[in-house]
């Protein structure tokens, strides 16, 4: 399954400034940014926004020149009821899913995306619990059933690397790429995610790079205590004047997604990202 971009995309979550989505809009305007990702609006997941509340989402966006490019969706960002997860940020959507409910879910994310006109969907992996409930993604038969439909409904599913999730580390995550990539699943590439693991180096990010579809850029400095203090793109200690040009080069149409996580300023700090990014990536970015 081909990518529907011409060259490297600049992407930015409205999200990141507050629940209602137009500064976000509105600040993508002003920075040139012509493609959005959207997770959450009006302080709502996505998935649980009424079909109204997506298309007038997609208007807002086509009314500024914008285009959604993904709908960063919680699928698989979740366990078994009475598994206990530990802390998890999912954007206000449970964490608790029963296993009958969860094609439901899926459905509903892929045709939210339609509406939207997403052409790309965020999966994770299932949340890291107890050893005797953890569930394993490669093997799950309604990631066959998803990949299926979302083929059918023209959208793509990307497997994110999050640490909460059972797959993180670059040895799962291939395992997963290598069984479906061939029908259809990407890699929605963290490399801040990937630095957190220990793995965002060059001959890792050199064997993820076939599968890459998609790239969250964000960035944060280590304090001594093992906490993380989010920072602008390019001002923290993930590695991306190493990763990015690898990454150029092995993946020449890709969107890259800021992300901040900084509170104060965030608008600010998305600025800052884009000036890394287009100042970074060899041949820039859009």
């Amino acid at each position: 399954m081909g990518l529907p971009f011409r060259s490297k995309a600049l992407v930015m979550n409205p999200d990141e400034l507050g629940s209602d989505p137009r500064p976000g809009m509105d600040l993508a305007v002003s920075l040139g940014i012509s493609g959005l990702e959207i997770r959450t609006a009006h302080g709502t997941n996505a998935l649980l926004l009424p079909t109204e509340g997506l298309r007038g989402l997609r208007d807002m966006a086509e009314n500024r020149g914008l285009a959604v490019v993904a709908l960063a969706s919680p699928l698989w960002k979740w366990c078994r009821p009475g598994a206990t997860p530990g802390r998890v940020d999912s954007f206000g959507f449970p964490t608790e899913i029963p296993p009958d409910d969860r094609s439901m879910w899926i459905e509903r994310a892929i045709g939210a995306a339609v509406i939207l006109g997403a052409p790309l969907v965020r999966v994770f992996s299932h949340l890291r619990v107890a050893l005797e409930s953890t569930e394993r993604f490669v093997d799950d038969p309604l990631l066959g059933t998803a990949l299926d439909a979302a083929e059918r409904a023209g959208v793509r599913l990307l497997l994110e690397n999050e640490p909460v999730c059972t797959v993180a580390q670059a040895d799962l995550l291939l395992e997963a790429l290598q069984r479906h990539h061939g029908r259809g699943l990407g890699l929605w590439l963290d490399v801040a995610n990937l630095h957190e693991v220990g793995q965002a180096d060059p001959e890792t990010v050199r064997s993820l790079a076939p599968y890459v579809g998609y790239v969250h850029v964000k960035d944060y400095r280590s304090a001594p205590d093992g906490r993380r203090s989010f920072c602008p793109a390019g001002e923290g200690c993930v590695p991306y004047d190493t990763v990015l040009p690898l990454l150029a080069d092995a993946c020449p149409v890709v969107p890259y997604a800021l992300e901040t996580h900084v509170r104060d300023g965030p608008a600010a700090a998305l600025a800052a990202g884009a000036a890394f990014l287009r100042s970074t990536l060899p041949g820039g970015v859009l």
